[in-house]
């Protein structure tokens, strides 16, 4: 009688635990109020058109903090301006689009004051359909009667647009856009598949 009672009390034991434990609520899960995925910052490339004197709202004569705050979603990097051919020991403030440069400015020496604008990304484009890349053959396209020019600084070349301010730079060696037999004389177009390097707006 006693081992049957014992046996009554051990099965009320077990069942009330399982009760228990099929009552038990499920624990939500735990909500977060901040967001742990941060905003991506892409640029815009289309907002960005190569224009008399500005790069989109990115304009010559702005401080570089004002410059700044026309885009977003790049990198940047301070360079030498004489990596563009330019002396005198201004800083090139460059922006990054992860290892590409998109574009550079330059100040005025010892200010703050955008001076250059220098364009690299062929994923810009000017508002006659060229971008920084463009091969001499669509450039004299667009300007038909069109002369390059040499740095006697650098021995690079360039093509200007004089209505737009821009000079689409070519940072050539031994083959070279034109021929130069006299200095300062700019040289009809001879070599048309060259590629520009960047457009500098000025």
């Amino acid at each position: 009688m006693i081992r049957q009672l014992t046996y009554l009390i051990f099965l009320t034991i077990i069942c009330s635990c399982k009760q228990e434990k099929a009552e038990q609520p499920k624990q939500a899960k735990s909500e977060s109020t901040t967001d742990e995925l941060s905003e991506v910052l892409t640029f815009d490339y289309q907002e960005f058109v190569i224009k008399n004197g500005q790069l989109g709202e990115i304009k010559v004569g702005m401080t570089i903090t004002e410059a700044e705050q026309k885009f977003k979603g790049l990198r940047k990097e301070v360079g030498q301006a004489t990596s563009f051919g330019y002396g005198g020991g201004s800083p090139a403030y460059l922006y990054y689009d992860q290892d590409n440069v998109v574009f550079g400015l330059i100040p005025i020496l010892n200010t703050y004051t955008v001076l250059l604008i220098i364009v690299a990304s062929p994923n810009l484009s000017t508002t006659n359909g060229l971008n920084p890349n463009s091969t001499v053959k669509l450039i004299s396209e667009k300007y038909p009667k069109v002369k390059v020019n040499q740095d006697l600084m650098n021995g690079w070349e360039y093509i200007s647009d004089t209505t737009n301010n821009w000079d689409f730079v070519f940072m050539t060696e031994e083959t070279t856009v034109g021929d130069y037999p006299e200095l300062e004389v700019p040289s009809d177009l001879k070599n048309l598949d060259i590629k520009a390097d960047w457009i500098t707006i000025k």
